[in-house]
């Protein structure tokens, strides 16, 4: 009877420790998995902000490009106007030549008659 009481007091001690070490061991793990988490979480915001730093740079120099560009658009585009308005004096010359030009020849076919 002794030994069967020795047994079971043994037992009941390894168990006990057992039911310890795998609480400690859940404990332990939980907490692992939890700062993993953790970690992943970091990295994947660094990365967030560090692609997010990447396309900004990237629209920041196509922003230059565009806006240099536009201002060599405009230099055109002023050039173009200023043409314009040199053709349209032109053109008006021309038509005022034209007219004197109907009116002196119908002054000499009024002549003529």
């Amino acid at each position: 009877m002794d030994l069967i009481k020795i047994l079971a007091i043994v037992l009941g001690a390894t168990g006990f420790w057992k039911l310890i070490e795998v609480l400690l061991q859940y404990g332990t793990q939980r907490r692992l998995k939890s700062a993993e988490i953790r970690n992943l979480n970091v990295q994947a915001n660094s990365l967030v902000v560090e692609n997010y730093k990447l396309w900004s740079e990237n629209m920041e120099k196509r922003l230059k490009q565009l806006e240099s560009k536009n201002t060599l658009m405009n230099k055109t585009i002023t050039k173009q106007r200023d043409r314009i308005t040199d053709l349209e004096r032109y053109i008006e010359q021309l038509e005022a030549e034209i007219q004197l030009y109907n009116k002196q020849k119908n002054n000499e076919r009024g002549q003529r008659k």
